[in-house]
Parts: C-alpha cells; sequence; structure tokens
C-alpha cells in the first residue's frame, strides 16, 4: 500500500501542475506567424519584377519578437539568406545579407506585424505581414524607395 501511495501522489502533483499552467502555456504558445512559408509566385507581384527561382520565408518565435530567415534560390540555383532577430518593440536589429542595415517590428494586431528596414540611420522601406483568417497564407505588402528607386511587392506565401 505504501508503493502505490508513494506512486500516486507524484502523479497527482504533476496533474494538478498542468492543470494550474496549462491556461498560461496555451495563452504564450501560439503565434500564428511562427512556421515555413514558400512564396507562391503566380500570386505575387514585384515592382520592378526580380527574377529568381523561389523564396522560403522561416520564422520563428523568440522573446516577444522574431528569428526570420528568408532563402531566397536565383535562377541561376544559387541559394542566398537574410537573417534578423527583432523583436516587437519598434526598435532597430540588424540584418545581413539585404539591401537594409537594420529592420525593426511592431505588432499591430494578431494577424497583423508592421516591419520598418532602415538604410543609414533613414526609414527607407515599410512591409505590413498579414496573415489569413484561417492562418495558412501570409501576405507581405513592401514598398520602399533606396538611392531614389522606388520599388514595391506583394508576396504571398503559403504555410508549409
Amino acid at each position: 500500500m505504501n508503493s502505490l501511495r508513494t506512486l500516486v501522489f507524484p502523479l497527482t502533483v504533476s496533474t494538478l501542475w498542468l492543470m494550474l499552467s496549462a491556461p498560461s502555456l496555451v495563452a504564450q504558445s501560439k503565434d500564428g506567424f511562427v512556421g515555413t512559408w514558400l512564396l507562391s509566385r503566380g500570386k505575387s507581384d514585384f515592382n520592378p519584377p526580380l527574377a529568381f527561382f523561389s523564396r522560403t520565408l522561416i520564422i520563428e518565435g523568440v522573446d516577444n519578437g522574431w528569428k526570420c530567415v528568408i532563402r531566397t534560390v536565383s535562377d541561376r540555383r544559387q541559394t542566398f539568406e537574410s537573417t534578423y532577430t527583432a523583436r516587437f518593440d519598434g526598435k532597430d536589429s540588424p540584418i545581413d545579407v539585404s539591401n537594409l542595415d537594420t529592420v525593426a517590428l511592431r505588432r499591430v494586431d494578431p494577424k497583423t506585424v508592421e516591419r520598418t528596414g532602415k538604410v543609414k540611420n533613414e526609414v527607407v522601406e515599410t512591409a505590413m505581414m498579414k496573415l489569413s483568417a484561417d492562418g495558412k497564407v501570409l501576405t507581405i505588402t513592401t514598398k520602399g524607395s533606396i538611392n531614389g528607386e522606388d520599388y514595391g511587392s506583394t508576396e504571398v506565401f503559403n504555410r508549409q
């Protein structure tokens, strides 16, 4: 009987801990943007037009922010990776392999994130990242101007 009590007590404590902590675990766990996204070329638009084979966006959750990897395969099958880690505090974070020097993130609502990009401390790009209601499509609308050259895009990504 003693061995049964020794086994049941830890299970009861563990079950109680899970029941009490489950709401907080669920509340902090799901950012709908987190995941791997593949660009749908046919649904996307680039101005000026860009020639590349494919693009994958990988978003990982970090404390109040994201780590992003943008993997682009050129039309010559060369792979380029741009990465950044930024928090949703609007503060500049470095980005590598990019025309931008820094990016900053701001969560507008659970389905919208704004990203601004700077070159030499001047905002040159704004991107609105919108998640579909079902969480399966991510649309990124970008507008910018670098060295007097305007550009823009609407990139449509499908969750993988």
